[in-house]
């Protein structure tokens, strides 16, 4: 199976499940000629002979057997073309899951969570829907050629004409399934905006309470109009819908009138004009149902479209859990530069933009970090500190210049075993309740235990089965979660992004005095973004990051950086 899969919703059914299909196709087979049977059964026991002088119990009981064949052969080719449909949007569920996961962070922050979520949720869903009705379509269309073989050798001037009369509905049936096509399309880019406004009121909820004014504003301007929109959409695509349904069993219906009114003219017998009857009659139901089944066929591929504009990476099965790189001795940044893409000049080729750094976030930076450093980082907002941070441990990738360990480079071949040697609280850091340890097993409850006394946390979280019992706690408090989690994975080097600030002045101080040199004993390397200036005598090495620029102070201008750390940021 390629990583890459088709756009084509069909393509990708025949591509992955071919053989499965197949399957589905044969027993939807035999099941159109049990149908077939019984018609011609019908026509030749009960429509073509004198009733009362052939019928017998005989007769009645071939009728059940087929009868009882047709509810089993359906019920086969149901079944199993609905786990068939299950196991489609089951894999395509985990595999989008994975792509996600293996996708480079920028194009995660890039898309967003409600793109995402949309996503996972609303197209997976529609998907399943699409697969739970298509062993409608897949019997409506087998069941109409089988019929239509047994009625072509009834008479097949008759069957010519139904069959154009069957044609002529469709296609009008189809102009107006188009339609609904065109308003799906719509409701679905409709749908991000609603995931957008149900994001903002969920994780605005706060800032809402205080702000009546704001909570109107988003409420009025932005939900209910993407809301009335929806609406709007919704019902445009629900009336073409019940047109084409309402449209085709009308017509069907006519059909029979058709049938009786033109067996005159062709001189055809009663009986097989009452045959074609009694078959439009019998195909009716599954007709519409594939006519009906349709639209979320459709409804499906837009899902699809949608997932395949996320731009996700391809799919790999596997997990890079190979060790993390073994006894390293420096990791060194050579000339890295960075800037986002929403800003970057893709015209400019890479020696212009290396003089043109009006839009860099990052620029020349060189830093060379020793195991069993204890590096400070300081710097104003939005000088850069954290992203460079996050190139540090391999999240992001730099714009220009290279990452090396012991002179071996980081590429996108071994990057994901380099951020293996990290653990990192961010400041939007995400709390797992599960805890892991190193390389992945089972983590060292003795060290856990411990570090829950060091952060003063076993009075508020017990662990159970290797799980937090809670992480309801205040933001000081969870990033002291966050921190047990990470000496839990006993990764070689922490990165900490300006930790210390949610704690209060008594823990900040042990943190500064008793956990760093307590880490640092365990042979961590730590990177320490923060602004505690009555503290950076406990740092080995003390940096400063300005308008995207990197500087070691020296032991003067560390000093002065001790004395009043705000006069050195601008």
């Amino acid at each position: 199976m390629s990583s890459r899969t088709p756009s084509s919703l069909y393509r990708m059914i025949w591509a992955y499940y071919r053989l499965p299909f197949l399957k589905v196709i044969l027993l939807n087979l035999v099941n159109a000629a049990v149908s077939v049977g019984i018609i011609a059964y019908i026509n030749h026991t009960f429509i073509s002979q004198p009733v009362f002088n052939t019928l017998s119990w005989l007769s009645l009981g071939y009728f059940a057997g087929l009868i009882v064949l047709l509810l089993v052969t359906t019920f086969i080719s149901q079944y199993t073309l609905t786990c068939l449909g299950h196991k489609f949007v089951y894999e395509l569920r985990t595999k989008l899951v994975k792509q996600i996961i293996d996708t480079k962070v920028p194009q995660i922050d890039n898309l967003g969570s409600a793109r995402l979520i949309a996503s996972l949720s609303s197209d997976i869903q529609s998907i399943t829907v699409a697969f739970v009705r298509m062993p409608e379509l897949v019997q409506g269309v087998i069941l109409s050629t089988g019929v239509a073989i047994y009625l072509g050798w009834l008479s097949l001037p008759l069957l010519l004409i139904v069959m154009f009369w069957i044609a002529m509905t469709i296609w009008i049936s189809t102009i107006l399934v188009k339609h609904v096509y065109q308003h799906l399309t719509g409701l679905r880019e409709l749908n991000d905006l609603l995931y957008q406004d149900y994001q903002s009121i969920i994780e605005g909820r706060k800032e809402l309470a205080l702000n009546q004014h704001r909570a109107e504003k988003l409420y009025k301007t932005d939900f209910v109009t993407h809301a009335k929109s929806y609406e709007k959409s919704v019902i445009k695509a629900d009336t073409f819908h019940l047109s084409a349904v309402n449209w085709s069993n009308i017509m069907m219906f006519a059909a029979i009138g058709v049938v009786f009114a033109l067996s005159n003219y062709l001189d055809i017998p009663m009986g097989v004009a009452t045959t074609f009857s009694l078959t439009i009659l019998f195909m009716q139901s599954p007709l519409l149902h594939a006519v009906g089944a349709y639209p979320t066929i459709q409804t499906a591929q837009v899902a699809l479209d949608k997932i395949h504009s996320l731009e996700l990476s391809d799919y790999h099965p596997e997990f890079a859990t190979n060790a993390a790189i073994q006894n390293w001795q420096s990791i060194s940044l050579t000339d890295i530069g960075y800037r986002y893409q929403n800003i970057e000049n893709n015209a400019q080729d890479a020696a212009t933009q290396k003089h043109d750094t009006a839009g860099d976030i990052l620029s020349d930076v060189n830093l060379t970090l020793k195991r069993g450093d204890v590096v400070f980082l300081i710097g104003a907002n939005g000088s850069g500190k954290s992203t460079l941070a996050k190139i540090i441990t391999g999240i992001f990738t730099p714009t220009m210049g290279q990452v090396s360990v012991d002179e071996h480079v980081i590429s996108d071949a071994n990057v994901v075993d380099y951020r293996q040697l990290f653990s990192a609280i961010f400041s939007d850091q995400h709390l797992f309740k599960q805890l892991v340890g190193r390389e992945g097993n089972d983590p060292d409850m003795t060290l856990v235990t411990s570090w829950l006394h060091k952060l003063n946390l076993q009075d508020k979280v017990s662990v159970t089965d290797e799980r937090l019992s809670t992480d309801k706690l205040s933001q000081g408090q969870r990033k002291r979660l966050a921190m047990l989690i990470s000496v839990a994975e006993q990764k070689d080097i922490l990165l900490l992004d300006e930790w210390a600030a949610d704690q209060d002045p008594a823990f900040r101080r042990v943190f500064y005095q008793t956990l760093i040199p307590e880490l640092k004993a365990m042979g961590k390397t730590l990177f320490i973004i923060s602004h505690d200036d009555g503290y950076f005598e406990h740092a080995d090495r003390l940096l400063l990051m300005k308008r995207g620029k990197l500087i070691e102070l020296n032991a003067e201008e560390r000093q002065r950086a001790s004395a009043d750390a705000i006069s050195m940021l601008h």
